[in-house]
């Protein structure tokens, strides 16, 4: 028997897991106490980033999923994700196609997509308004 029959398991711990992405983990911190503090946050974009598919998996794992998930449907289709880091989001815009276009982590209450303009508003009132005239 030699060297080579010998079976080796080798076995990633959760913190070798997240070596990769581990300057990503310190910004988002950054960027989450900043939002704390000031009120403003930030965003990173992933695909500027030189990340690997693994490196996206660990990303995904190391923060989680949170309870909200929006699909928005303009110009291609705009995915948001809350993560289980409270403030932190997965935002990822995508062209006709369904290809990714950008992807985003945005720290912050609430992704901008997500929010109703004043303009929007305005027209949802006269709608309404309208809706609730007799006849």
């Amino acid at each position: 028997m030699s060297l080579r029959d010998i079976a080796v398991r080798v076995e990633a711990s959760p913190a070798s897991r997240i070596g990769g992405i581990r300057p990503i983990l310190h910004e988002i911190r950054t960027l989450l106490a900043a939002l704390i503090d000031t009120g403003r946050g930030g965003s990173i974009d992933l695909r500027s980033l030189p990340l690997s598919p693994a490196d996206f998996e660990a990303l995904d794992a190391a923060l989680g999923e949170g309870e909200v998930r929006a699909t928005i449907r303009a110009l291609g289709e705009t995915r948001v994700t809350e993560t289980a880091i409270h403030g932190v989001w997965r935002v990822t815009h995508c062209n006709d196609g369904g290809e990714a276009v950008a992807d985003l982590i945005e720290v912050c209450d609430a992704p901008e997509i997500l929010k109703t303009h004043a303009a929007d508003a305005r027209v949802g009132l006269a709608k309404l308004r309208t809706r609730l005239e007799p006849g």
